[in-house]
């Protein structure tokens, strides 16, 4: 996680955030915390917000939806549902057909039309599943 602190924006270049690989931008008062992919362990939709929680446990709140992050993002993400979607990185195991275990502990539900295609991503790249 990097924290730009008093750093006027002409001096950040475009260069420089990408370099940074996948990023989330999250506005902190006057601050801007850079979010890396493999930190976030998922992502929870609410209307034209989304909470982003990390592998420290913090949870921030981002103004956009979730389809607009996927797309800055484009780190391989899965989308189980509706509302969520997650980090494979951070993926522990899957119970029952409709839910997902993640690093410390979180179950999330897996939508009903997603459980195949899921299955089949999890099966062949993430974990032996099937």
């Amino acid at each position: 996680m990097k924290t730009l602190l008093n750093q006027p924006f002409e001096n950040m270049t475009i260069s420089a955030i990408k370099k940074t690989g996948n990023v989330i931008n999250v506005h902190l008062g006057c601050k801007i915390l850079l979010l890396e992919f493999h930190e976030i362990v998922y992502l929870q939709g609410d209307g034209n917000y989304t909470y982003v929680y990390t592998t420290q446990g913090k949870r921030y709140l981002i103004s956009k939806t979730m389809k607009a992050i996927q797309k800055i993002l484009n780190a391989g993400f899965l989308r189980i549902h509706k509302s969520y979607m997650i980090n494979p990185m951070h993926l522990l195991a899957r119970i029952n057909p409709d839910r997902v275990v993640l690093n410390g502990g979180k179950q999330l539900p897996i939508a009903r039309r997603r459980i195949v295609e899921i299955q089949e991503t999890l099966a062949g790249e993430y974990l032996n599943v099937g």
